[in-house]
């Protein structure tokens, strides 16, 4: 049987199918294998993904880079040109 990353039928109500993969398991059609799956329907477990996603949307480096770029963006060039995209007509 070829092995897929993809949930099955019976995944439809979980919200831990993300419609391409299951968010805790590589391959769901194998926890199915042996009566319920044990992450379906499972509130805990929803928890904790959501606690993992959660902290890999934090990037504070990101969040830094992007405040300085803003800042710098005001600021008028030495020549008194400005900068791209903030020009006055």
């Amino acid at each position: 049987m070829k092995r897929t990353q993809k949930p099955v039928r019976k995944c439809h109500s979980c919200g831990l199918n993300l419609g391409d993969r299951c968010g805790r398991f590589a391959n769901p059609h194998d926890m199915w294998r042996h009566g319920k799956c044990p992450g379906f329907q499972n509130e805990e477990m929803l928890r904790e993904y959501l606690a993992e996603e959660e902290k890999k949307q934090e990037n504070l480096s990101r969040t830094k880079r992007k405040a300085v770029m803003k800042q710098r963006g005001t600021s008028p060039h030495y020549r008194g040109v400005s900068p791209p995209g903030n020009s006055v007509h």
